[in-house]
C-alpha cells in the first residue's frame, strides 16, 4: 500500500503540467461536486475522512478559481451548499481526460480483462478498508471483486515479477 500511495503522488506531481492547475487534494473535492452534486462542506469532508479545516482551504482555492460556487441551505440559512460551476465541470473533463490517457499509457500492456479485475479487487479493498476507517460504514456490505469474466471467479494473483 505504501508504494502503491507513493506512486499514486508521483503520478499526480507529473500530471500537474502547469502552474495553474488546482492541487490534487482541490480537484478530488471537485471530482466530488461534479459527480455526486451539490453539498455541504461537512459532507464533502466526511465522506473523504478529513478534518472541515482541510476541506475549508480546498473549496477556498476552487471558489477564487471560480470553479464552484456557494448558496444558502434552503433548510439551514446557517450552512452554504457547494456546487461545481460550468467553469468547474470542464475543467475537471480536462483535467479526468489528462489523467485517462496517463493511465492508458502507463497499462498498454495490459488487457481488458486484467484491468477489470484490477478494478474488483480495488473497489472490494476500498471497501473494506473504509469500513475499517469510518465507523458509520461498519455494517456496509463488503463489495466481492469484479470477475475477470463474466461468470468467472476471481482469477488467481499475477505471477511474481508479470506487474
Amino acid at each position: 500500500m505504501r508504494t502503491l500511495m507513493g506512486l499514486k503522488q508521483a503520478a499526480m506531481q507529473t500530471l500537474q503540467h502547469s502552474k495553474n492547475d488546482l492541487p490534487y487534494a482541490a480537484t478530488g473535492l471537485l471530482g466530488e461536486l461534479v459527480h455526486c452534486g451539490e453539498s455541504r462542506a461537512s459532507e464533502l469532508a466526511a465522506h473523504r475522512v478529513v478534518d472541515a479545516s482541510v476541506v475549508s482551504r480546498q473549496v477556498s482555492q476552487l471558489e477564487q478559481a471560480g470553479l464552484i460556487t456557494r448558496r444558502p441551505d434552503p433548510r439551514d440559512r446557517r450552512v452554504a451548499l457547494l456546487r461545481a460551476t460550468p467553469e468547474g465541470e470542464q475543467a475537471l473533463a480536462r483535467i479526468e481526460r489528462r489523467r485517462a490517457e496517463w493511465l492508458s499509457e502507463a497499462l498498454r500492456d495490459w488487457d481488458e480483462n486484467e484491468i477489470r479485475h484490477l478494478a474488483g479487487l480495488l473497489d472490494t479493498c476500498v471497501t473494506d478498508i473504509r469500513r475499517a476507517v469510518v465507523p458509520e460504514h461498519h455494517d456496509e456490505p463488503r463489495a466481492e471483486p469484479a470477475a475477470a469474466h463474466p461468470g468467472d471467479g476471481p482469477e488467481p494473483p499475477a505471477q511474481k515479477g508479470t506487474r
